[in-house]
């Protein structure tokens, strides 16, 4: 008999199972899927490139505990992520930064709008879009009405079906004006890629003798909640569940369906060395697709002739859809907060029932979130 089920073999659900399997207790992980690593999934195409098959994914992180963790399970390789913005003509660094003033505007008006920012928000800082169409600088109004149009408010529109001003403003946040020369996408402490890929990263994180895993394995298949209790194959479990889905799926949508907006991906190869000159090429305009990902920049891989990209199409999420029938991103609103609430309480009334990751708790976790938010879940409830 098991000690733990786990649902999820994504982040949340691999760390529950490794930590529990480290303590001694037995634990089954199932997935729905037919492969581990959640979205972090990736995989060998037929010529050799390592392809993200959920969009792309690097390991940034600020705090030491997170790599320390992590380099249990994996050898790194330094990276430093690139993005750019189609701007009309223009390819200009994201997030804008002082050489995407000076690539969009004349030498005279980038040297005034890089002064002024400076003198109102203070050098090397991170200045969100909605703060800076706060102004009352008429020159900096009229520069963040610009941004606002050419890179926030199509973009926005397409990945969450809201405007800016309606979503949680950490969301927009976490794309400032950067007032310095800094062209990396990310400047966390630690910035890395897995040497050997993320799907080998979490072989190696469920590699254990105490863990059982079932792929293709739905939890409606083996779990049923009945009267406060669960039932495992049919029969009362004395043990725990961990449960990593969407809560309004446990719960069969008794309340409605918690609104999420999910991704449809287009995998293309090219007959040439490379298709463009960054990682990620991000399309802010009013085009379906919000951008696009060449694999071998991600992945560092000297292979001539080919390249493989990923173009993303976000969309409203529907169980019954042909392509949007994954959960990927919740809509942190007001509103849908209140009703993940009230599946909240429904899950507190079984006590062997515990949620954490990013669809069970809601949150729009980056990477390193979610791997706190689940050690410190196991030091607390796995003991």
């Amino acid at each position: 008999m098991f000690d733990y089920i786990v649902v999820g073999a994504g982040y949340a659900g691999c760390i529950c199972a490794r930590y529990a399997a480290d303590k001694g207790y037995k634990v089954l992980l199932i997935e729905k899927r037919n492969h581990i690593g959640g979205n972090m999934y990736d995989y060998y195409n037929e010529h050799g490139i390592l392809v993200h098959k959920y969009g792309p994914h690097i390991a940034t992180m600020d705090k030491k505990s997170t790599f320390d963790y992590l380099s249990n399970f994996t050898e790194f390789i330094k990276y430093e992520h690139h993005v750019k913005a189609q701007i009309d003509d223009k390819q200009v660094f994201l997030p804008i930064n002082f050489n995407s003033i000076q690539t969009l505007f004349d030498e005279s008006k980038s040297n005034k709008l890089k002064q002024k920012l400076i003198n109102e928000y203070g050098e090397n800082s991170n200045v969100p879009i909605l703060t800076l169409l706060e102004t009352n600088d008429d020159e900096l109004k009229c520069f963040a009405e610009f941004l606002y149009e050419k890179i926030f408010l199509h973009y926005t529109t397409k990945m969450w079906g809201l405007s800016p001003n309606e979503i949680d403003p950490s969301v927009t946040a976490r794309i400032p004006i950067r007032l310095s020369y800094d062209n990396r996408h990310f400047t966390h402490k630690y910035q890395y890629m897995p040497k050997y890929g993320y799907t080998k990263l979490f072989e190696n994180m469920i590699s254990s003798e105490n863990i059982e895993i079932k792929l293709c394995t739905d939890v409606f298949d083996v779990i049923n909640l009945k009267n406060n209790e669960i039932l495992f194959n049919g029969n009362k479990f004395s043990g725990k569940l961990v449960y990593t889905g969407a809560l309004d799926y446990l719960f069969k949508y008794c309340y409605g369906h918690l609104p999420y907006r999910s991704l449809k991906f287009e995998i293309l190869n090219h007959n040439c060395n490379y298709i463009q000159d960054s990682t990620v090429l991000n399309w802010p305009d009013e085009r379906p697709a919000t951008r696009r990902t060449e694999m071998k920049r991600l992945t560092q891989q000297n292979i001539n002739g080919i390249t493989t990209t990923i173009t993303e199409y976000p969309g409203e999420y529907k169980p019954d859809s042909i392509y949007y029938n994954e959960p990927y991103y919740p809509i942190i609103t007001n509103s849908n907060t209140c009703l993940y609430n009230k599946y909240v309480a429904m899950a507190e009334q079984y006590q062997q029932l515990y949620t954490v990751g990013r669809l069970a708790d809601y949150k729009y976790y980056n990477m390193e979130s979610v791997i706190q938010r689940t050690l410190s879940f196991c030091s607390k409830y796995i003991n």
